[in-house]
């Protein structure tokens, strides 16, 4: 393969010729190409990108793979009047945050990986605007982090840290750090619509 690159400084085309290679395998034998392929599915995760919601209902995406901590945490949101919509694979869940506001978003930080470092949902929400990213509460589900440690949370760009094992406190605690959230940002919202 041959790639031409101009130096911005002196403009000079400068050739680079590399012998095509194979993406490397990961540990489990599969291609890196073949692994971000896998996560998304043009006909499924495309179908249905916007919701139709009423006016003043709150809404929710929950990304998660294992189904029963999805149930228990869809319950506890549907206990607080969201609207839940479950992201099972990330190319759904970018979908919809291209089309659609949601007022919480619940993510798993291993999301249809095995890493918190190969998280494409949390990745693109890490590089959104900030006045993009104040829009919405983000909430982080962890096997290893701890519950409500927010200088981790705020290195890793999130509102919350929930613990895997505290899904039965998850109702009281999302009540009250969004409500906190809120106040905090009033002021700074008022403000902001006023220009």
């Amino acid at each position: 393969m041959r790639l031409k690159i101009h130096c911005p400084k002196c403009k000079t085309a400068n050739e680079i010729c590399r012998e095509a290679t194979p993406a490397e395998p990961d540990r489990h034998g599969q291609n890196q190409s073949e692994a971000l392929k896998a996560a998304f599915d043009p006909v499924s995760d495309y179908g249905s990108e916007i919701d139709v919601v009423d006016e003043g209902i709150r809404t929710a995406m929950l990304c998660a793979t294992n189904v029963k901590r999805a149930e228990r945490i869809t319950q506890a949101l549907h206990e607080l009047d969201f609207w839940v919509i479950h992201a099972l694979r990330p190319g759904f869940a970018l979908g919809k945050l291209h089309h659609n506001h949601y007022d919480l978003i619940v993510l798993e930080d291993n999301y249809n990986s095995e890493q918190d470092s190969n998280n494409l949902v949390l990745h693109h929400i890490q590089l959104l605007p900030m006045h993009q990213r104040r829009q919405f509460y983000l909430c982080l589900l962890s096997q290893e982090k701890p519950t409500l440690d927010s200088k981790l949370a705020f290195r890793m760009g999130v509102n919350l840290i929930l613990n895997v094992r505290d899904l039965e406190k998850a109702k009281v605690m999302l009540a009250r750090e969004m409500k906190e959230y809120r106040s905090f940002y009033s002021l700074f919202n008022a403000e902001l619509a006023k220009k």
